[in-house]
């Protein structure tokens, strides 16, 4: 839309292909069967917006890694590329979100996915996770991925659901959301209805404590859960199963727009950690806009339409668009974001995060995985600091290849526990320089000289 409008656009996509995690493509250099390639009538609309994407007059780069946003200045790699830098007048994050982490003993055995890992293995490999998988998780994704993925072929045995069964008045509360809904309706039922056809079992309050095997997944042993989440005790069952999926919601990706200081806030019904913005999508700093999951997660229709109203607003900011025009666009939008927001807000009323799902590890159980911190070192390490980066320089938790995106929470909820101290005022760790993992390789001989980032080399 910004480039139909006029604007010089540039597009930095992180994966190889464009369509997200919604409409991920096969893998390069996969080759299916055509019958299996289309996975539902998702992709035909995610097709389409791929093919409008290609045929704009917008620069598409995929593989590109964004190592740095220094305030309209936008640092990045393609491929194998030297780091190159861009300077913007607006921009647009859509940095979508990460799998919602859930730490219990057992959590990194082979064979533990998250849905969102396990999604992108079906969807860009077509490979199964197990010969009998066990899905825990809550909300619309219980019922969305395993029908989804029992779809693909995966042998569910068992469909574990954290929150009560709807009540009544959750019904009516859904039923008032139909209007501008409907089709999502539908698509609930027409997931329940694949489970119920398949025979895949749904059990409503119950929570994974472990994951139990010898060098891998063998066993899942869950227990029934009170409102928070908390497992009952002595309600204890063990699933035999080589694949265990875990769809607890997602987590917005804000680490740029916390590095361009953005105002944020906690919102466990978005998410968790997510950037404050107003109705036209605007942040708290000038010219930059946040849209989609990264903002707060609320789906993908709600996504299209922040998008189409951050695009609207950038050409109403370079007076490529009049005024009237714009504000009859962006209404159009925020009335579909309005309804959809019903639903999603709804749901979010019926299948509220349990905060005891943050209670599950023991002392010996891996919070960090990529430092292989456990919560007995973070217990030690809160004697000498009570905040996720002092526990960060003691023990390194937070240190590793993810940079705290599936620790860091769960730390933060620990010190929460101990000094009843609210999440809200636990300050996270602060975004840094790259903001993802780059090869040293590209940032040596960059043609990027950045007195905050490098230091150049004397002639």
């Amino acid at each position: 839309m910004a480039s139909a409008g006029g604007l010089k656009t540039v597009l930095l996509e992180e994966r190889v292909s464009l369509g997200g995690q919604i409409y991920k493509q096969l893998g390069t250099g996969f080759v299916v069967d055509p019958k299996i390639a289309r996975l539902g009538k998702d992709y035909d609309r995610g097709t389409e917006l791929i093919n409008a994407a290609k045929a704009s007059d917008a620069t598409i780069l995929t593989d590109c890694i964004v190592a740095s946003i220094d305030g309209m200045g936008i640092t990045f790699s393609v491929g194998e590329s030297q780091t190159q830098e861009i300077t913007a007048r607006n921009i647009i994050i859509a940095s979508g979100a990460a799998d919602r982490a859930i730490v219990f003993p057992g959590w990194t055995l082979p064979g533990v996915f998250t849905a969102g890992g396990a999604q992108t293995l079906v969807k860009t490999q077509k490979i199964n996770i197990g010969s009998k998988v066990v899905f825990a998780g809550s909300g619309p994704l219980a019922l969305a991925f395993p029908s989804q993925l029992s779809g693909y072929g995966v042998n569910l045995v068992q469909v574990l659901e954290s929150g009560p069964p709807p009540r009544a008045t959750d019904i009516v509360k859904i039923l008032g959301a139909v209007p501008g809904n409907i089709h999502l309706l539908v698509d609930a039922v027409r997931y329940r209805w694949n489970m119920l056809r398949k025979r895949i079992p749904l059990s409503y309050g119950r929570i994974v404590v472990r994951a139990e095997g010898d060098g891998c997944v063998e066993r899942v042993v869950h227990a029934a859960s009170d409102k928070k989440w908390n497992p009952i005790p002595g309600t204890e069952q063990t699933i035999e199963a080589d694949g265990l999926c875990l769809g607890y919601g997602f987590s917005p990706s804000v680490e740029a727009l916390r590095l361009l200081g953005c105002e944020l806030t906690l919102d466990e019904d978005l998410g968790g950690l997510c950037v404050v913005i107003d109705e036209n999508c605007k942040t708290s700093v000038p010219h930059v806009w946040a849209v989609g999951d990264g903002a707060g997660v609320e789906g993908v229709y709600v996504a299209m339409a922040q998008g189409k109203i951050a695009a609207i607003n950038c050409l109403l900011e370079e007076k490529k668009i009049s005024q009237a025009i714009a504000e009859k666009q962006i209404a159009d939008q925020q009335k579909k974001i309005r309804q959809k927001r019903k639903l999603v807000r709804a749901t979010n009323r019926m299948y509220r995060f349990g905060a005891g799902a943050y209670s599950l590890a023991t002392e010996s159980t891996i919070v960090c995985r990529c430092e292989e911190v456990t919560v007995r070192e973070i217990d030690i390490a809160m004697q000498y600091g009570a905040d996720t980066m002092s526990i960060k320089s003691l023990t390194r938790a937070g240190m590793g290849l993810c940079q705290g995106r599936n620790c860091q929470r769960h730390i933060a909820a620990r010190i929460a526990s101990r000094t009843g101290m609210n999440v809200k005022d636990i300050p996270m760790n602060t975004p840094r320089f790259p903001l993802r993992p780059i090869p040293l390789g590209r940032i040596a001989d960059s043609s990027v000289v950045s007195e905050k980032f490098f230091t150049p080399g004397e002639d």
